[in-house]
């Protein structure tokens, strides 16, 4: 079994190193058995928590927050509390990420992500790209929600876009306009409809309050 595990972790690493997330989560998955075991029956695995940390940093990358917690609480199945777990060299990683997002503490995920030297093996890496478009895009459907506009630059910033080249990139993605150095954001039209639908509520009881007065007069 040991042998067979071996083998199993060593071609979850090598499809992390090549960035097929689908093999990676199909290693995982054959792994899980073996990780749920009993030390009495296999030795614990020096990389188990090295895998599942990076496994759990893929679900963050696909907004799988459920699943998320899900797996974290299998750790506590083994007896491992959640103070435990955050001092662990590669657990921590994955568990401070999903705390800042929740919080909308999107300045630390990219200040850590900005930080590769700090994690505690390369392969935490490969999630940066993912890590931040994630981001990005929650951030970009609250400011939408939020503002009709932004300055350029202050959606730069928040978008955290170096350029103007990716910011533009950016606009014409979610079918945003720019316009002497300002965004407008195109609200979704299901948004829209419940607008016009919520005015002309308003419009009809106006309407109607008044008719009421009429009578009364």
């Amino acid at each position: 079994m040991v042998i067979t595990r071996s083998i199993l972790e060593i071609g979850a690493l090598a499809s992390i190193n090549t960035k097929n997330a689908s093999e990676f989560s199909n290693y995982i998955t054959l792994l899980k058995p073996f990780y749920n075991l009993p030390e009495e029956v296999i030795p614990t695995s020096a990389n188990r928590n090295k895998l599942l940390s990076l496994y759990l940093l893929l679900l963050l990358t696909q907004d799988g927050l459920a699943s998320f917690h899900v797996e974290l609480e299998k750790f506590q199945n083994f007896g491992q509390s959640v103070d435990e777990m955050e001092k662990d060299e590669f657990l921590q990683v994955p568990i401070k990420f999903e705390k800042w997002i929740i919080d909308g503490d999107f300045n630390k995920v990219y200040e850590a992500l900005s930080l590769k030297h700090k994690f505690p093996c390369k392969e935490f890496n490969f999630f940066e790209s993912d890590l931040l478009s994630s981001i990005q895009l929650n951030i970009a459907e609250s400011l939408q929600s939020a503002y009709k506009n932004l300055p350029l630059e202050n959606l730069k910033m928040l978008l955290f876009l170096k350029s103007n080249e990716e910011a533009n990139s950016f606009i014409t993605e979610f079918g945003w306009t720019l316009h002497n150095g300002t965004v407008y954001f195109a609200k979704k039209q299901k948004v829209l409809e419940e607008e016009i639908t919520d005015e002309k509520l308003i419009i009809k009881n106006a309407l109607g309050y008044a008719r009421e007065m009429e009578s009364i007069i």
